[in-house]
């Protein structure tokens, strides 16, 4: 006996088309019943729309001074073509390290002949939905990926420092 016949029945007994409808149907019914009967309670129906002013520092990638001179203190940040309310209250411009390796294969850390670090605190007033500090889209976590947009630049870093 064939498991597909040449009617397209699945054993002989129900097409193919019809058994991956009643699949369909059956999953869209228990996904909506362990979402709204069994799923317990909704984190985000639940959780406050407080915020909080907050100061953080962004370390910005390495790269030319030249590349970090559209950064000024008192620039508002922005995000998706509208500002948020955060603006840049200090930028420190820093030399870049790189380890270099000599001829006897120790490492040492020099530094870079061309490259800067912007270092740029930024304060604002973030959604303090636990347990996530967010400003506009991005979270605010030291360690996590964090765009510096402004009128004038968009430049990419990491959060280095939270200043509560």
């Amino acid at each position: 006996m064939k498991i597909i016949n040449e009617k397209g029945k699945l054993f002989g007994l129900i097409n193919i088309l019809d058994l991956i409808t009643i699949v369909l149907i059956v999953a869209v019914v228990f996904g909506a019943y362990t979402k709204f009967f069994k799923g317990g309670t909704n984190l985000s129906i639940i959780s406050s729309n407080r915020t909080k002013e907050m100061e953080f520092v962004v370390r910005l990638s390495p790269n030319y001074e030249a590349y970090f001179s559209q950064l000024a203190v008192g620039d508002k940040i922005a995000e998706k073509k509208r500002y948020l309310d955060a603006e840049i209250t200090q930028v420190d411009i820093v030399d870049a390290y790189r380890s270099v390796t000599d001829e006897n294969g120790t490492v040492h850390k020099k530094k870079h002949p061309f490259f800067k670090v912007a270092l740029v605190t930024i304060k604002g007033t973030v959604s303090d939905k636990d347990p996530i500090y967010k400003l506009g889209d991005q979270e605010i976590r030291v360690g996590t990926p964090h765009w510096v947009t402004t009128q004038l630049c968009n430049i990419s870093g990491h959060v280095y420092q939270i200043k509560e």
